[in-house]
């Protein structure tokens, strides 16, 4: 993906000076995130807009260096006031849990202050427990916030018609450098990991139960086939793992920055029976057809085209889980269809531009707000 460029149309969002944006990044800043927010800082630049990113910490594993200005304190109430009154931050964005008791007394102070709030994520928490308690927190943090950025266009459903007019798009996704995978030698990427099968099968991410990938190991013994492999990668803290004993099944552990990528783009299928999530950006960005099962979606099952890019089978149906990888595997032909597919999908509406345009609208929403 290339750097962001200035866009002659975009006009600067409030003519002289600089808008000051905090993100507040609940807890540890995510991996992948570091290059996402290096992106996004060089992107609303053109905009005039200076961003800071304040978190708990940086998670391990990311391969990027930081080139935004960030703050790593400890996310309390008095903390968070010292950093936004030293930046004068004009404008914060939440990506913060209901469940940090920092929220509700942050949002409030910002709004005395006369800061511009944003909330930054997936819209109403309808899954687990106090679903309705839930919804009743995200309806009063939305109405105390100026702008909604959500993941994807899908999730307005979910959220309030009184809200809709100030709900702007910012398609959840990766930044993936400049990495081209034209040059890469499968064969030698794959004896790299002692991977001697031919076709491979590979989940990557980290080992949850809420991944459902039981279904996938039973789905893999029912292929049987001696030519095939399933290559698990990905951090295993509540031993997941534990029992999987078969025959070509290729655990890794944790595996980040380029080389994840070239694993991926060696293998041929990517299978995540549960909770999809980012996985499906890294999988469609090397060009590997997804296989999925219905139930709970993550926000980004929005990039899945059934048929088209990828298959979603009944939740728990093994046996069509094991189905489709096998079409998959053995059908050449549609395989490259559906690759060049998830590769064209994650250019066009997975593109980091596309994330990164939601943000500078909903900046300039707010500031013509402030304005007035």
């Amino acid at each position: 993906m290339s750097k962001p460029k200035r866009v002659s149309e975009r006009l600067s969002i409030r003519g002289k000076g600089v808008t000051r944006v905090l993100i507040i990044n609940q807890e540890r800043i995510p991996h992948y995130r570091i290059g996402v927010y290096n992106y996004l800082s060089e992107y609303l630049k053109n905009d005039n807009i200076a961003l800071t990113v304040v978190s708990g910490g940086i998670d391990q594993g990311g391969s990027y260096k930081i080139s935004f200005d960030y703050n790593e304190i400890s996310l309390t109430i008095l903390n968070l006031i010292r950093v936004i009154l030293r930046i004068k931050s004009d404008v914060i964005i939440f990506w913060v849990k209901l469940s940090n008791l920092y929220l509700f007394p942050i949002l409030l102070i910002a709004k005395i202050l006369g800061k511009k709030a944003i909330y930054w994520g997936h819209g109403y928490d309808l899954y687990g427990k106090n679903a309705k308690k839930k919804k009743f927190a995200n309806n009063i943090q939305y109405w105390l916030s100026d702008a909604l950025i959500l993941y994807g266009e899908h999730l307005k459903k979910n959220v309030s018609k009184q809200f809709h007019n100030k709900i702007f798009v910012a398609n959840n996704t990766i930044y993936f450098g400049d990495y081209d995978n034209k040059s890469l030698d499968k064969g030698k990427c794959l004896a790299k990991y002692n991977i001697t099968t031919t076709n491979n099968i590979i989940y990557m991410g980290r080992m949850e139960k809420r991944k459902k990938l039981e279904d996938l190991f039973e789905a893999f013994k029912l292929i049987g086939r001696k030519d095939v492999g399933l290559i698990l990668v990905g951090p295993d803290t509540g031993g997941v793992l534990g029992g999987v004993c078969c025959d070509n099944v290729y655990k890794l552990g944790a595996i980040y920055g380029n080389e994840r990528l070239d694993l991926l783009s060696a293998a041929d299928v990517f299978c995540l029976p549960g909770a999809v999530g980012l996985s499906i950006v890294d999988a469609f960005f090397c060009g590997l057809p997804i296989v999925t099962e219905d139930g709970a979606e993550s926000p980004e099952i929005m990039y899945l085209k059934e048929g088209v890019n990828g298959f979603i089978v009944p939740k728990g149906d093994v046996q069509q889980l094991a189905a489709r990888l096998q079409l998959l595997l053995e059908d050449e032909e549609m395989r490259e269809h559906f690759s060049h597919e998830a590769k064209k999908e994650i250019m066009t509406n997975g593109h980091i531009n596309i994330m990164c345009k939601g943000f500078s609208d909903a900046l300039q929403f707010v500031s013509t707000k402030r304005q007035n």
